[in-house]
């Protein structure tokens, strides 16, 4: 099979599952033929047959699509005429490169919907000029993409495929045929992310961030107004009463607005909670399977998510998570036989249900777990070419 993939870029949740994705379909012997606006990583060299350039979109969402057809759809289609692949793999709203193709199935991966976000958005600790540009962007962006997807899946030959079971009914209950999505759960990378001993993970992690681990480490990666911080800050002082303070709860990656930044740093000193809570920032990627194989528990909080890869990531170091039920979290849940780790959003603050579910994880899940069954991106590849096989060439 020859594959035109077009990425639009290689960093963050998206150019992960890219990048991964294009070094899996090379291994199973496809080729694969890159197009992006930006360089792609050194080490996928090796795996694309060829790589063409395109030119970058400078406009934010949600005009980043359109830019992006504008300056590239004429290039995309000489690149079909000449290429002539068996299948275009896209990601996201740049689907919208249906309305210049005909003759190639398109699918496109969705890797969210911000259908949740919406929902829950006008609560978030975000002030000031922030609010309204954050509530803006987000908003547009939303309503922008479904409207695209609901008119793009009308073609022919151009289907979509959600990261997860919830996604995909996301974008049906947004107007998209369901003849014309199905869900492929995010892999992971198991030859980074492993088990080692949790004690020589502590130790390693205490020198290299010179810090002192209490107790018990609680781990949350990639926080943000959108992924509850603030909510978990407020779970782990309930935690505090609860139990004492022999715990730690490291937060890694940046916090966003710095609204909302300032709003949780306060929040940690309010609640007593400066010697518990560590926010480390910015982290490598290459720290990240030390800094879950460190934690007891790693905690998902989120308000919207399509299928983050810090729970499969963590579970593949053999640490238990505990996550709100949207995105793929429950079926990652599911998949590692802790289904009883989730935590249901009924109400805006669930912190008091958040806590209960990380005291319970912390009495019964003490010792490192094998979570097998979390697929792998060799896994999810195999899937979508089989789906791909089957039901989009196969039947086009």
């Amino acid at each position: 099979m020859k594959v035109l993939h077009i990425a639009p870029f290689f960093h963050g949740g998206v150019g992960i599952v890219a990048l991964n994705l294009t070094k899996e379909f090379a291994k199973m012997g496809h080729e694969v033929i890159l197009e992006a606006p930006t360089s792609p990583p050194h080490e996928l060299k090796d795996y694309i047959t060829r790589y063409y350039a395109l030119r970058k979109p400078t406009l934010p969402d949600p005009f980043y699509a359109i830019q992006f057809y504008v300056y590239n759809n004429e290039a995309i289609k000489d690149i079909v005429r000449q290429e002539k692949p068996d299948v275009i793999l896209t990601h996201g709203p740049l689907v919208i490169i249906a309305r210049a193709i005909h003759e190639v199935p398109i699918v496109s991966m969705i890797h969210g919907t911000y259908a949740n976000e919406v929902k829950w958005m006008w609560h978030h600790p975000v002030f000031g000029l922030e609010r309204i540009k954050y509530l803006t962007s987000i908003y547009a962006t939303y309503r922008f993409d479904m409207v695209l997807y609901r008119y793009i899946t009308r073609l022919g030959n151009v289907y979509l495929l959600a990261v997860s079971k919830n996604t995909r009914k996301e974008l049906i209950n947004a107007g998209v045929p369901p003849s014309k999505v199905y869900s492929v759960l995010n892999g992971v990378n198991k030859e980074l992310f492993k088990p080692i001993k949790r004690e020589d993970a502590k130790s390693l992690v205490e020198r290299l961030f010179n810090m002192k681990l209490r107790g018990k480490v609680l781990l949350h990666v990639n926080p943000g107004s959108r992924k509850g911080t603030h909510i978990l800050v407020k779970a782990v002082a309930i935690v505090k009463k609860a139990c004492g303070d022999d715990f730690t709860l490291l937060i890694v990656g940046k916090l966003g607005h710095k609204s909302y930044r300032e709003y949780v740093e306060e929040l940690v000193r309010g609640l007593g909670l400066t010697d518990n809570v560590k926010v480390l920032g910015y982290v490598e990627d290459k720290l990240l399977p030390l800094l879950y194989n460190a934690a007891d528990i790693t905690v998902t909080p989120s308000y919207s998510e399509g299928a983050p890869l810090v729970i499969p990531e963590s579970l593949a170091c053999g640490t238990p998570v505990v996550a709100t039920d949207v995105g793929g979290n429950p079926e990652y849940l599911a998949l590692a036989g802790i289904d009883d780790l989730l935590v249901r959003i009924s109400n805006y603050d669930f912190s008091s249900d958040l806590a209960r579910r990380i005291l319970y994880a912390l009495e019964k899940y003490a010792a490192q777990y094998q979570f097998n069954a979390i697929p792998s991106f060799n896994e999810m590849a195999i899937q979508i070419y089989s789906l791909l096989k089957k039901r989009i060439i196969g039947g086009s």
